[in-house]
């Protein structure tokens, strides 16, 4: 579940998609739009992803 930091509003990722479908950069900009309000929110980056995971590690 991804929750609006505007509205607070808790969807899913699925539904964000169905919110960015006319969007033409809909497959690669990395961000949620929440359907309640239109807010988008910056996804997690691949970098974050990758630090969380190195430090978890040790």
């Amino acid at each position: 579940m991804i929750k609006c930091s505007f509205c607070g509003y808790e969807f899913t990722e699925e539904e964000s998609k169905q919110s960015c479908a006319s969007c033409p950069l809909n497959k690669n900009c990395g961000k949620y739009k929440c359907p309640n309000c239109g807010y988008e929110i910056l996804g997690k980056s691949r970098l974050f992803s990758f630090l969380k995971k190195k430090k978890g590690r040790k």
